[in-house]
């Protein structure tokens, strides 16, 4: 008898190769055919606006979402947008490699942490802090992660976060908790990066300004921390 379920699995991940070569094939056509093409020009150089510390998920794209072309935005894509202490024995490098790339080489005058609704790395993180999984509500990948993994050190960086969210919300469903616990993870990043000296020193002297910002996948909303108060409000 032959394995269909595996003849189906081979032929779906054959079919994703094959859309990513046409679509390769495609973009190429499409945006290096004319001599004065945006990416003939990009060649050159690059002067993105902004920088965006933003999550991994593979729903949450920042080109799509914010309508930006190629050139406009240094994107820098982690679990769950968090950004280490700078005590964090060299597990900021990767994130901060990138920011100082953008701020230093590039002179770039804004630096964008967005987290999003329903992040897998932020429920990691809140579960770990809660003290394992909820009854009839386990975290995404909690059997793959029941060992210490890459993962849970990774998003351990947002225990702060977590354990702030838990004390002060610690009845409230767990959608709402997660929710919270997002957008403190942003704040919480904001705080990591300002902990840098250099960094600090830039924004005092107005040529950088940070910015917290949590968008909804479910309804598409976009929420914004005020400067000043830190909190989300939704914009649009």
């Amino acid at each position: 008898m032959p394995h269909t379920s595996s003849n189906s699995t081979n032929s779906a991940n054959d079919d994703v190769i094959a859309t990513l070569l046409q679509g390769a094939q495609t973009f190429r056509q499409r945006e290096y055919g004319a001599s004065n093409s945006l990416m003939r020009s990009l060649s050159g150089g690059q002067q993105p606006g902004a920088i965006m510390i933003a999550c991994a998920d593979s729903r949450v794209d920042p080109a799509l979402v914010f309508g930006v072309r190629p050139g406009d935005l240094l994107v820098v894509r982690v679990v769950a947008n968090l950004v280490p202490p700078p005590d964090s024995a060299g597990a900021d490098a990767a994130v901060m490699a990138a920011v100082e790339l953008g701020l230093n080489a590039l002179g770039i005058p804004h630096l964008i942490v967005c987290g999003h609704s329903r992040c897998a790395g932020v429920r990691t993180a809140l579960d770990q802090a809660l003290g394992g999984s909820q009854p009839g509500e386990p975290a995404p990948g909690a059997a793959e992660a029941s060992h210490e993994s890459c993962l849970e050190r990774w998003t351990a960086v947002a225990d702060i976060a977590c354990q702030e969210i838990i004390a002060a919300h610690g009845a409230s469903p767990l959608d709402e908790l997660c929710r919270h616990a997002e957008q403190r993870s942003v704040l919480q990043s904001l705080e990591n990066l300002r902990a840098r000296p250099w960094l600090r020193e830039r924004e005092a002297r107005g040529e950088l300004t940070l910015h917290g910002w949590w968008f909804d996948i479910v309804d598409g909303t976009l929420w914004v921390a005020d400067p000043e108060s830190a909190a989300f409000a939704p914009v649009c």
